[in-house]
């Protein structure tokens, strides 16, 4: 397990290497927190207490979303991409580790990374712009579980988008089509209560609010269904779980009969 952790380790000082990209994300943070909340305000002027979830409520939301999704981000689609596409993921393949145990180590380590130098100056910054703490302490413990499965399915979803490569071998326009559907979607941009009653509807068939939606309203809304929120957040973690072996068995023989 000492040589995973050092997947870590390393991504953890490749991150660490660029200061000023660390500087450019938490800007873009910041900057994009507040831009969200003037729009929102501006939504809101004049109905502040009209709708299913009140301004109060929505500015909590999209400023809770700001912090947890630097946790959540993933990036192993590109580096999937990547390894595949120059043929350096033939080189992992031949070290006596678990492929994809080097890509979630590698991903914890720049998740641990930027919790510390991202995450926890958004989390500062959004109390002061609401002038309160965005996320309710009722349901933290549960939150917090949550959130951990919100991670892993992303991962699982990232890592399934990303091994397409094996059979597509250019992959960016799925990626931009996939990735701009579950953010959208998943309620990442907007609360999925505020989707037009269709759309809401079909939503709840699909996992992308298993990503962002669940866990924000465990965290922002004192009266979410904790109990169902988590078993559909299960559901979708076992299905990702048993697609990404899935696709991996298939991809795998896919790189072999290309010579890697």
């Amino acid at each position: 397990m000492r040589s995973y952790f050092r997947y870590s380790y390393i991504s953890i000082k490749e991150y660490l290497a660029y200061p000023t990209n660390i500087l450019a994300d938490l800007a873009a943070k910041f900057i994009y927190l507040f831009m969200q909340i003037c729009l929102w305000k501006a939504l809101f002027m004049g109905n502040e207490n009209q709708g299913i979830i009140n301004y109060h409520e929505t500015i909590r939301y999209i400023a809770a979303a700001t912090v947890v999704s630097v946790i959540i981000e993933c990036d192993i689609i590109a580096r999937l991409n990547e390894l595949i596409r120059n043929g350096n993921i033939s080189n992992d393949l031949l070290r006596p580790v678990d492929f994809k145990l080097i890509m979630l180590f590698k991903h914890l380590g720049t998740t641990f990374i930027k919790a510390l130098m991202i995450a926890v100056p958004t989390f500062l910054f959004s109390a002061f712009l609401i002038n309160e703490n965005p996320f309710d302490s009722v349901h933290i413990k549960w939150a917090l579980i949550s959130v951990i499965l919100a991670y892993s399915i992303h991962f699982l979803y990232s890592l399934i988008i990303g091994m397409l490569a094996f059979f597509l071998i250019v992959t960016w326009p799925l990626n931009m089509l996939m990735g701009a559907l579950y953010k959208l979607l998943s309620g990442m941009w907007i609360p999925v209560s505020l989707f037009p009653d269709l759309l809401y509807k079909i939503n709840l068939f699909l996992p992308f609010r298993a990503v962002y939606s669940i866990p924000l309203n465990i965290l922002t809304m004192p009266n979410t269904n904790v109990g169902a929120n988590i078993l559909i957040q299960i559901i979708w973690l076992v299905i990702f779980f048993i697609l990404a072996k899935l696709v991996w068995k298939m991809g795998y023989k896919k790189l072999i009969v290309q010579g890697g």
